[in-house]
């Protein structure tokens, strides 16, 4: 379980640094922008999908 504690706590860290990224504005153009979302939400789908997996394991 260590590695997946590792693995979600990165994914949630990159999530953080994109969150603050996008709130100070330095997305410089909308392409940038939609880049960092695109990035945050393959993210959480990732997170998601773990998620999903660990509760298929438990059962």
């Amino acid at each position: 379980m260590r590695y997946t504690d590792d693995f979600i706590g990165a994914i949630k860290v990159r999530q953080a640094e994109i969150s603050s990224s996008l709130v100070a504005g330095n997305a410089v153009n909308f392409e940038t922008y939609q880049r960092l979302v695109g990035q945050y939400q393959g993210l959480q789908e990732a997170l998601n999908i773990l998620d999903n997996l660990l509760k298929e394991e438990n059962e």
